[in-house]
C-alpha cells in the first residue's frame, strides 16, 4: 500500500492503524507536541509513537524540525506545548539528566565530544559511573570503542580526531547504556561504508534486544536498509507516517519537500567536450604524496577512499591551507601554495569548526571572503552585499528568519549552504569541497548539485571529497580513489559507478590503517606528551633554575636561605589566589575580583585577629573572612549565569565594589594582626615555609581531581564547550557557580598567607593580584578559552613571577623591568605552547 499523505489529521489516522501491529509495545509518545524559539515554531501539533524492538526513521528537509523533536526527547529544550510518555509514565519535565535514568541515549549529528578532554574522559563524564566501577576504566572504554571499531589512543584530546571518529565515538557513548530508546540523529553523515555497515550490525543487535531505535536520517538507501517505519517532518508539522515496505521513494519525496522532485543528479559533462583547466602533478604533503590528475573544463572530479587515507590532506593542499611538493597549474598559469590560498574556495567537512564563524550574522559568514567585491575605495557598500547575499540565499533555497540571524541559529543543512554560499561569492578560481552535503537534506542536495555542476560548466574546477560512493557516480565525471595516501585508481566515463568505487577503495586500503599507524607511532608518545596540560611545567621548571642560577651567578646571597623562604613565602599567597583563578578559567570564566576580595578579606580579618583578642574572636575573625569569600562567589556565579552578566563585567562589577568596602571598613592601614597567628602562619622547616607545602600538597590535590574524578572531569567539560556539556546531562549551571566558590575560597588561603606577610589591615592591598594571578596561570598553561589548565603549572607560574620581582631587585634594576620580564614572559609562552600544541595536532 502507497501512503502520500500531505496533512497531519491524515497522518494521525495513520498512525492509529500502524500501531495495531506494532513491533513491540509502546515506549515513548509524543502527543502534540509544538516549540517556538522567539516566536518562530519548529515545531506544531506534533504526535509521534515509538515502539520496543523497531527501528523508526524521521526524515526531512533541514529546518523540518527533526533536531528540535530529538531535542525535547533527550530534554534539552522543553515542548511550548504538548507532553511526553514514557512506558505510559507521563514525563512533566524532560531533563538530560532524568532522559539518562530511563535510558534515553542519543547520538548528536554534531557529536557532543568535548575537544580538551582526552577520549577516555569524554567517555567517563559522559557515562554513568556505575559503568566502570570495580574494572579498569581503559579496559571498559577500550571495549566501548570496540563495539564501534574505533582505535585511537584512550589518551587523545578531543580536538585531535577526526570528525568521522568524533561520530563514532558519540555513537559508543549513546550504545554504552544498552539503552532503552536509542536515537541516531545523521549517525552516518560522516562515516565510510565500512564503518556504517558496522553500525547497522549494531542497531540490528540492539533493536533484537528490544530497544527502541529513533532514526533520522536524509539518505533514502539507509532508510530501507535499517528502518521498519517511517515518519516525515515538514515546515515543523509531521506530514505523514507509514511501514517503509508499503511507501515508495518518490511518495516520501513528494511529502519530504512538497513536491515532485525530478533527478537528483544534473546531467555530466559531455566526454571530451573540454580543454584541461587543472593539472595536478606529482602532489604530495603531509599523509599523502606523488597525487596526479588532470580536470577538464566543465569536469567535477571526486575523490574517493577509507577514512584517513589523505583525502582530507589532499582536498586542505589544494586549498592552499597546508604545504605541498609538486606541481599545479590553473587555466594554465603554475600555482604556489600561496596562489591557492587566494584562488581557491574552500568548503571544510567540518563547518562548525573551520567553515562557520558562530559569533556572526549569516550575512557576515557569507560575505566574509568577498569583502573586496563589495568595497569600494576600502568602503563596503551595505546594499550590494545584502543584494548579492540574499540572491545566492534564494538559489541555495536558505531557509532563515533574517540574513541578519545568528548562523548559529540555523539547521545543521542549512549552515551547510552558507558556507557553499561564501564559496561561491568569493568568485573562484577553483572549488574545493571536502563532504559538501554532510548533513544536508535530500532537496537541498539536489541544489547543491546543481550549483556544483553550473560552477564547473562555467569554468572554475570542481573537486570533491565524498565518502559516498553513490553521490560521486551521481556527479563526478572522473573519480580517483586513495589509499596509504596515493591514487590507487583512477576511474572516469562509464566507469564511475559506485561498485567500482567501493571496490578500488576497500581492495587498496585493507592495510592502510596498519601503514598510517606505524608513521604515527613513532612519535605518538611525543605527540600526547605535549597535548597534556601538565607540559608546559617541564618549560617552566626549566627558567625557573636558569633565572635561579644566573641570580646566584650574579649575587650569591639570591639563593640564600632568607631569599628562597621570602620569595617563596610571596609565592604561596599568590600560588593560593592563582589557583583559585585558574578554577575559574577552567571552567569557561574569569575572576576579576580576587585581587580586592583578598585585601578586603584582610581587611575584615584586622578587626578580629588582633593581639590581646580571645581565642574565640579570632576564630570568629577566620570564619568571617572564609564566609565573606563563601558570599562573593555565590553572588559571582548566580550574577553569571542568571542575571546574565558576562563574567568580565560581572566580576569587575564586584572588583569596584570590594575595592569601595574596603575603604569604607578602614581609610588607611590600622588593625595590627595577632603575632602568633602571624608566627603560625609563617612557619618554616628550615628554608621551605610549610605554608608553601600545603599549598603544594592543594595543587597536587587539585591536580588528581581534575584528571581522575568527575568534578573535575565536569569542571574541564563545562569550559570546554557548555552546549555539550549540557547535552551530555551535566548540570552546568551548578558546575559554574560551584567553581566560582572555589575560586573565592582559595582566594581566602591568599588572604590569610596575605594577612600574615602584611600584618596590618590595609585597603590599598591585594589589588595588584588579579593581574598576577592571570599571569601566572597564562604561565602555567591554562587556556583563557577555558577547559584546558593545570593547578601545578599555576603554582610553579606565582614561583616564576616571584622570583623574575626578586631578580629585578637584587640586580638593583628598575621596577619597569620587572613588568618588562612578565611581559617577555607572558608572549612567548604562549607562543611556545600555542606551536607546540600545534605542530603535536598535525
Amino acid at each position: 500500500m502507497v501512503l502520500a499523505m500531505q496533512d497531519t489529521t491524515l497522518a494521525t489516522e495513520k498512525t492509529d492503524a500502524t500501531e495495531t501491529d506494532p513491533s513491540g509495545p509502546v515506549v515513548l509518545r509524543l502527543s502534540r507536541i509544538s516549540k517556538s524559539f522567539g516566536g518562530i515554531a519548529a515545531l506544531t501539533d506534533v504526535s509521534v509513537t515509538f515502539n520496543a524492538g523497531e527501528v523508526h526513521a524521521v526524515l526531512g528537509e533541514n529546518g523540518a524540525g527533526k533536531s528540535t523533536l530529538m531535542n525535547i526527547i533527550s530534554g534539552v529544550f522543553q515542548p511550548s506545548q504538548g507532553s511526553l510518555e514514557f512506558n505510559g509514565q507521563p514525563i512533566p519535565a524532560m531533563r538530560p539528566e532524568m532522559a539518562a535514568d530511563l535510558g534515553i541515549a542519543i547520538a548528536y549529528q554534531h557529536p557532543a565530544v568535548l575537544s580538551d578532554l582526552s577520549v577516555l574522559e569524554n567517555l567517563r563524564v559522559a557515562l554513568p559511573p556505575a559503568l566502570f566501577e570495580g574494572k579498569s576504566a581503559r579496559a571498559v572504554a577500550g571495549d566501548l570503542l570496540d563495539v564501534v571499531g574505533l582505535h585511537v589512543p584512550l589518551q587523545a584530546r578531543g580536538d585531535t580526531l577526526t570528525v568521522a571518529q568524533m561520530a563514532l565515538l558519540e555513537i559508543a557513548k549513546a550504545l554504552a547504556i544498552k539503552p532503552r530508546v536509542l536515537i541516531l540523529d545523521e549517525p552516518t553523515a560522516s562515516l565510510d561504508q565500512e564503518a556504517t555497515d558496522m553500525l547497522f550490525g549494531r542497531i540490528r543487535d540492539v533493536v533484537k534486544s528490544g530497544t527502541s531505535v529513533i532514526y533520522i536520517t536524509h539518505r533514502m538507501a539507509e532508510l530501507r536498509q535499517i528502518a521498519h517505519r517511517v515518519t516525515v517532518l515538514r515546515d515543523g508539522r509531521k506530514r505523514g507516517e507509514a511501514r517503509v515496505s508499503e511507501i515508495s521513494d518518490q511518495d516520501l519525496l513528494t511529502m519530504i519537500v512538497g513536491r515532485a522532485l525530478g533527478s537528483t543528479f544534473p546531467p555530466k559533462a559531455h566526454p571530451g567536450a573540454g580543454q584541461t583547466n587543472l593539472s595536478v602533478q606529482g602532489l604530495g604533503g603531509d599523509n599523502f604524496k606523488d597525487v596526479s590528475f588532470d580536470v577538464a573544463r566543465g569536469q567535477i572530479i571526486g575523490v574517493a577512499g577509507v577514512a584517513g587515507n589523505g583525502q582530507s590532506e589532499l582536498m586542505r593542499a589544494l586549498a592552499g591551507l597546508q604545504g605541498w611538493d609538486g606541481k599545479v597549474t590553473l587555466n594554465g598559469q603554475a600555482l604556489s601554495h600561496h596562489d591557492l590560498l587566494h584562488k581557491a574556495a574552500f568548503m571544510p567537512s567540518d563547518r562548525h569548526a573551520e567553515g562557520l564563524a558562530g559569533g556572526l550574522t549569516i550575512r557576515e559568514n557569507a560575505s566574509l571572503a568577498a569583502l573586496d567585491k563589495f568595497a569600494s575605495f576600502g568602503v563596503i557598500s551595505r546594499k550590494q552585499e545584502v543584494e548579492e547575499v540574499s540572491e545566492t540565499f534564494r538559489s541555495l533555497a536558505v531557509k532563515a528568519s533574517s540574513i541578519e540571524a545568528a548562523v548559529s541559529s540555523l539547521s545543521g543543512g542549512n549552515q551547510q549552504k552558507i558556507v557553499l554560499a561564501r564559496a561561491l561569492l568569493s568568485n573562484p578560481g577553483l572549488v574545493v569541497a571536502d563532504e559538501p552535503t554532510q548533513g544536508v537534506d535530500v532537496g537541498a542536495r539536489a541544489e547543491i548539485y546543481r550549483i556544483l555542476r553550473d560552477v564547473s560548466s562555467a569554468g572554475t574546477p570542481v573537486i570533491v571529497n565524498s565518502s559516498d560512493a553513490a553521490e560521486l557516480e551521481g556527479l563526478c565525471d572522473k573519480v580517483i580513489v586513495m589509499s596509504r595516501g596515493k591514487v590507487v585508481e583512477t576511474l572516469s566515463g562509464p566507469d564511475v559507478v559506485e561498485a567500482r568505487i567501493v571496490a578500488a577503495a576497500v581492495s587498496a586500503a585493507a592495510h592502510a590503517d596498519a601503514g598510517l599507524e606505524q608513521s604515527r607511532s613513532r612519535h605518538g608518545i611525543w605527540r600526547h606528551f605535549v597535548q597534556t596540560d601538565n607540559a608546559p611545567a617541564i618549560p617552566l621548571a626549566a627558567v625557573i633554575v636558569v633565572l635561579a642560577l644566573f641570580g646566584y651567578s650574579q649575587n650569591p646571597l639570591f639563593l640564600s636561605s632568607f631569599n628562597v623562604s621570602n620569595m617563596l613565602m610571596l609565592a604561596t599567597a599568590l600560588g593560593f589566589i592563582a589557583i583559585g583563578q585558574n578554577i575559574a578559567l577552567l571552567s569557561g570564566g574569569i575572576d576579576l575580583s580576587v585581587g580586592p576580595l583578598a585585601g578586603f578579606m584582610v581587611v575584615v580579618a584586622s578587626f578580629f585577629i588582633n593581639d590581646g583578642q580571645p581565642w574565640p574572636t579570632i576564630l570568629a575573625g577566620f570564619a568571617l573572612l572564609f564566609a565573606a569569600g563563601i558570599v562573593v562567589g555565590l553572588v559571582n556565579g548566580v550574577m553569571i549565569r542568571f542575571a546574565k552578566f558576562t563574567p568580565i563585567a560581572a566580576t569587575l562589577a564586584m572588583y569596584i565594589g570590594l575595592q569601595g568596602c574596603s575603604f569604607l571598613l578602614r581609610n588607611g592601614p590600622d588593625g595590627y594582626i595577632n603575632s602568633d597567628v602571624v608566627a603560625w602562619i609563617t612557619l618554616q622547616w628550615g628554608p621551605i615555609p610549610v605554608a608553601f607545602v600545603v599549598l603544594i600538597a592543594f595543587a597536587f590535590a587539585g591536580e588528581y581531581v581534575l584528571r581522575h574524578k568527575r568534578p573535575g572531569w565536569q569542571l574541564r567539560a563545562v569550559g570546554s564547550n557548555e552546549d555539550s556539556a549540557r547535552r551530555i546531562g551535566l548540570g552546568v549551571d551548578r558546575i559554574f557557580i560551584a567553581g566560582y566558590l572555589g575560586s573565592a575560597l582559595f582566594t581566602a588561603l591568599g588572604a590569610v598567607m596575605l594577612m600574615a606577610q602584611i600584618g596590618v589591615g590595609d585597603p590599598q592591598q591585594g589589588v595588584n593580584y588579579t593581574l598576577s594571578s592571570i599571569t601566572a596561570v597564562v604561565l602555567g598553561g591554562t587556556s583563557l578559552k577555558g577547559g584546558r589548565g593545570t593547578f601545578i603549572g599555576t603554582v610553579m607560574g606565582a614561583v616564576l613571577l616571584m622570583q623574575v620581582l626578586n631578580a629585578v631587585s637584587f640586580l638593583g634594576l628598575s621596577q619597569t623591568w620587572q613588568y618588562v620580564f612578565q611581559g617577555a614572559l607572558i608572549l612567548t609562552a604562549a607562543l611556545v605552547y600555542s606551536t607546540v600544541r600545534g605542530n603535536a595536532r598535525d
